[in-house]
Order: structure tokens, then C-alpha cells, then sequence
């Protein structure tokens, strides 16, 4: 596991709500630490796997995925990005350790984190619409997904207040 692995996990870790669980890809097998994967099929093989996430932050009871991350450790081009967005929008499946199915639905947010030493607003906001405006014509059941945030990080030091600040906002909305 690479240093930003090391952060995602600790951020994963520290992260406690009440009504909602934390899942995440990085650190020691656990209960909540695993792989979070966007599929085509329900029953899906590794070859229908489009997408791994960093973090999910679901409810307790209802299975339901309130936050959705992906982090971009080594950039933040325009390809990447979007592909980390349609990896997750154009699967029909979110699943953990792949028994356990999340759903999405119109109070879900996905966030993309690109690793960045200066910060694109102006395109990340570009490919935010672009990805809402493609996102709007999908039929796939991921593309229900409400609201997708494209943000740039600077270093690791910068990434746990950056994404504290969205989770937070995140879980406002609902």
C-alpha cells in the first residue's frame, strides 16, 4: 500500500457517524475494509468489474450509499477523472466483499479526488458538467447517483480536510 493508500485508510478509520457505516479499500481485512466495486452483473466476475472505490459511507440499516470515493492518486488529468466518474455511473451494482449490495439513488454523492500541485477549479467544474450532462441520458441503475464532485488535492496533508469538508456537506444535503 502506497503512502496515499496509508492516508485513505486512516481518513476511512476516522471516520465515525452515527447513523451511517464506513467502508473502505485500504489498510487490514476487516468487517469494513475491503474492496468496493461498481459491476455489470449482480453475479459479476472480475471481467465485470468497472470500477473500485476508496470509501462508501452507507446507512446502518438501510444499505443505502450516502457518499461514494474515489480517490486519483497520481493525477488528475481529464482522462482519469473521468474515468474513475463512469466507472461508478455506468454500472447497473455497488457491492463490498462481494456479498454485501449497496444502493444509490438521487441523495447519493460521488466525489472524485484528483492528486494535483495546483488546483483546476475551472476544469474540474467543466468535466462535472459534462459527466452530469452524459449522466442524465444513462439507464444504468448507478447513473441515479445525484450529485458528482470533481475536486483537485494538493498533497496528503491537504486531502483529509478537503474531503471531511465534502463528506460533511454530502450528508447535509440528504
Amino acid at each position: 500500500m502506497g503512502k496515499l493508500g496509508e492516508v485513505t485508510a486512516e481518513i476511512g478509520k476516522g471516520l465515525k457517524f452515527e447513523e451511517y457505516d464506513v467502508y473502505y479499500d485500504h489498510g487490514a481485512a476487516g468487517e469494513h475494509v475491503g474492496r468496493i466495486v461498481s459491476t455489470l452483473e449482480e453475479k459479476y466476475l472480475r471481467r465485470d468489474e468497472l470500477s473500485q472505490m476508496d470509501i462508501a459511507i452507507v446507512g446502518k440499516d438501510s444499505g443505502k450509499a450516502q457518499v461514494l470515493i474515489e480517490i486519483e492518486e497520481t493525477n488528475d488529468r481529464p482522462k482519469a477523472l473521468l474515468g474513475d466518474a463512469f466507472g461508478v455511473l455506468m454500472g447497473d451494482y455497488i457491492f463490498f466483499h462481494r456479498n454485501q449490495k449497496f444502493t444509490v439513488n438521487k441523495h447519493t454523492t460521488l466525489i472524485v479526488f484528483g492528486k494535483s500541485k495546483i488546483s483546476d477549479d475551472k476544469r474540474n467544474k467543466v468535466l462535472r458538467k459534462k459527466i452530469m450532462k452524459v449522466k442524465s441520458k444513462l439507464s444504468t441503475n448507478n447513473s441515479k447517483i445525484g450529485k458528482v464532485v470533481i475536486k483537485s488535492f494538493a498533497d496528503e496533508k491537504e486531502l483529509p480536510m478537503l474531503l471531511h469538508s465534502e463528506i460533511d456537506k454530502a450528508i447535509k444535503e440528504e
